[in-house]
């Protein structure tokens, strides 16, 4: 990502650099964990095992624990080092929840916590080609992001995004009939992680079902192409500023929604959402909406709307 100033009609180029200190760009990350990453803080420099663990944050969406590593320079396999991280994790999930209860005041219990979907970060000015190859399998639960800094105290921090295609790690479907049964006490492998896509989320969803999120996605994305999209284990989200707006749930026959909203906030005259503030659900919002066809996608998207302009600044026509 290049960063320009505008003067007129004309761009000049802004340079950046890498952070001089790794310690510095940690220090920042730290402290804006929520408006980068859009999840909370436990702890700097957790000794776990026999590893100093730069950051570790709490993903609410995921209810799972992020390890962040921040580099200087990149000469280190992350994938390595990723593994060797989250194998900790799970062979230490007594420390993590600890931890976690001290910082929250809270009293969860190790069960309570989404073990599968822990994942690592790194933050580096640049990784090199390898790295990022590496890295490249959705299926990974280990991400790259690269910070750069400009003058005026400006900065990016943009993700690597993965391209590959995903493939079940170290493992190979025509030797494997069936996963065998955990027993208890059994100490989790990195291999049990499951990354949530939207691939996967969608694979068990009829033609029809596929057709109608692809549709809304598209519109969503026309309307505010800033849009992220966060799938979890159970749904898929769509962000802005790291708060979820509209959330899915490809099912066979249908495609569930949620909309953002607390009750008694949406418009809709047609009555074809159902209040769900009261009722146990998987998405954000008091409302939920469920489709089989496009017959009323027109109105659906109107309802949508209405979500996207309560969470963005530049919701237009």
């Amino acid at each position: 990502m290049e960063l320009y100033k505008i003067n007129d009609q004309s761009l000049k180029k802004i340079s950046g650099s890498t952070f001089d200190i790794e310690r510095s760009l940690q220090n920042i990350v730290e402290n804006n964990l929520e408006v980068v990453f859009g999840i909370d803080f436990v702890a700097s420099e957790f000794s776990v095992s026999n590893y100093r663990l730069d950051t570790v944050g709490y993903d609410k969406d995921l209810n799972a624990f992020v390890i962040i590593e921040y580099k200087r320079d990149s000469k280190d396999s992350v994938i390595d080092q990723g593994f060797a991280y989250l194998n900790t994790l799970l062979s230490s999930k007594a420390d993590f929840v600890l931890k976690y209860n001290e910082v929250f005041s809270a009293r969860k219990k190790t069960e309570e916590f989404d073990w599968s979907q822990s994942k690592v970060i790194f933050v580096a000015g640049s990784f090199t080609p390898y790295q990022i190859d590496a890295a490249n399998n959705p299926s990974l639960p280990i991400e790259l992001y690269e910070a750069r800094k400009y003058k005026n105290n400006y900065m990016t921090l943009n993700q690597i995004k993965k391209t590959g295609k995903a493939f079940k790690l170290l493992q190979n479907k025509r030797n494997i009939k069936k996963k065998p049964q955990k027993k208890p006490n059994e100490v989790e492998n990195v291999l049990d992680i499951e990354v949530p896509t939207e691939e996967r989320l969608l694979e068990s969803s009829n033609e029809t079902v596929q057709d109608l999120y692809q549709r809304m996605k598209a519109t969503l994305l026309e309307w505010d192409p800033s849009f992220e999209i966060k799938p979890t284990k159970y749904y898929i989200g769509f962000r802005l500023n790291h708060h979820n707006v509209i959330d899915f749930l490809p099912q066979n026959r249908a495609l569930k929604v949620w909309l953002n909203l607390t009750k008694d906030t949406l418009n809709d005259p047609e009555n074809l959402t159902r209040d769900v503030s009261q009722t146990g659900h998987w998405g954000n919002g008091d409302y939920e909406l469920k489709l089989t066809n496009d017959e009323q996608l027109e109105y659906i998207l109107s309802l949508m709307k209405q979500a996207w302009r309560t969470h963005s600044n530049s919701g237009d026509d």
